[in-house]
């Protein structure tokens, strides 16, 4: 049996209780038959003692290298497999069943499992999905109870797979974008790895056999590979403790992310991708789910949990305030400062004609187009970057290398 802390969200207050159950899946149903309706925020597992069993080091290690997640594919597929067999006018229940079969994730096999067995049993398809929404997202859960409110769920599924379709596109096109610098810098290391090792030291065995000494530059390469020679394993297990000890606080610690956020921002270029980037996601699933009548509240508050920059959706939150305060979205987005100043001329002109909308989805084309444009134009933004350490990089190796070259014949005559 296993400990955990769960903090959740019951009849609108957040409380913490503690739990214990062999699996997740006997946790979630420990929770919600003690809170019914509940909104799960947080689960951690507590460790009662210091010795673990060898599943339970595994469990940890899985978790700490996000082995156990479901990536967005998995989940985009699923949901797309889900709205288009309800649309053909299968029953849930059957197109549950039928989909597990196809799935090879074993942790989603085992979701949809449970989603199955709790339909089977007489809940709704939302409070079903309910008890996953750590692994779901609040959009999800969301657009499945628009579903059973309205009677469509195929509907309201299509269009939650087109917003996470939109959503893991932009991603990828910040991946694609950053692969060639990335790849270009990859090469250069390479490159200079191979002469320092391979090229450089058979000068050192020339002009040793001449009793001459090698240029200062070709000796501070030399120095370098033979530093990295000595010292590397501890090197290695330096960068990668360091690399692990970012990702441990990166998932762990909330004030160190916001700090990491907070640079973002104020990086060159960076701060653009993630801004447009942000803003279009923001701006489409608010969009989308006033389209689909959800309050404006609820919108904001969805659209808000979507955000994953913690700088952004800090100042989006407190807009959230002042709107329930009783500020319009015009006065509370401007006072956010993130959003640009036709943006909120658009959210005014919307806001006065009641046709808030269609602004908004002009204000999320906006966004995407803005966003397409940078990534469009990122080689040529990253390019005097690239250059400058190119340069940097071939005029120390070329250096290095053809200075012995030059100074081979005055070593030569002088013996």
């Amino acid at each position: 049996m296993k400990n955990y802390r769960v903090k959740l969200l019951y009849h609108g207050k957040e409380r913490t209780e503690l739990f214990e159950a062999k699996s997740k899946r006997e946790l979630y149903d420990a929770v919600f038959t003690q809170f019914p309706r509940c909104k799960i925020l947080q689960i951690r597992e507590v460790t009662t003692s210091k010795t673990f069993s060898l599943d339970e080091v595994k469990e940890k290690l899985a978790d700490f290298f996000q082995l156990n997640s479901i990536d967005e594919e998995s989940k985009i597929f699923f949901l797309h497999q889900l709205a288009v067999m309800s649309d053909a006018g299968i029953s849930i229940l059957n197109a549950l069943q039928e989909i597990q079969k196809n799935i090879r994730d074993r942790n989603l096999k085992n979701i949809i499992e449970n989603i199955s067995n709790d339909i089977n049993n007489g809940q709704s398809l939302s409070d079903a999905f309910q008890k996953f929404e750590l692994v779901f997202g609040t959009l999800t859960i969301t657009m499945v109870k628009l579903g059973d409110k309205t009677g469509d769920s195929a509907k309201a599924l299509f269009k939650l797979v087109e917003m996470l379709e939109e959503i893991r596109d932009n991603k990828i096109k910040v991946k694609k974008a950053m692969a060639y610098p990335r790849n270009v810098m990859i090469a250069m290391v390479i490159a200079m790895v191979v002469m320092i090792n391979f090229v450089i030291p058979k000068f050192q065995s020339i002009f040793d056999r001449f009793h001459s000494d090698l240029p200062f530059l070709t000796k501070l390469l030399l120095g370098t590979e033979q530093f990295f020679s000595n010292y590397g394993g501890w090197l290695f297990f330096l960068f990668s403790l360091l690399f692990l000890t970012f990702r441990y606080f990166l998932r762990h610690s909330e004030r160190f992310r916001y700090w990491i956020d907070f640079l973002m921002l104020k990086t060159y270029i960076i701060k653009n991708i993630v801004l447009y980037s942000t803003l279009n996601r923001f701006t489409i699933v608010f969009a989308e789910l006033l389209n689909a009548g959800i309050s404006i509240f609820e919108a904001l508050e969805i659209s808000i949990s979507m955000v994953d920059n913690l700088v952004l959706r800090e100042k989006l939150q407190r807009s959230y305030i002042e709107i329930n305060r009783g500020a319009s979205l015009y006065q509370s987005f401007e006072n956010s400062k993130i959003f640009d100043n036709m943006v909120i001329q658009m959210i005014y002109t919307g806001e006065s004609s009641g046709e808030l909308q269609k602004m908004l989805n002009n204000i999320a084309d906006y966004y995407k187009r803005n966003f397409n444009r940078i990534i469009e134009n990122l080689h040529s933004l990253l390019e005097p970057v690239i250059l400058f350490f190119i340069g940097a990089l071939v005029t120390i190796l070329a250096l290095g290398i053809f200075l012995p070259i030059w100074n081979l014949g005055s070593v030569v005559k002088g013996r």
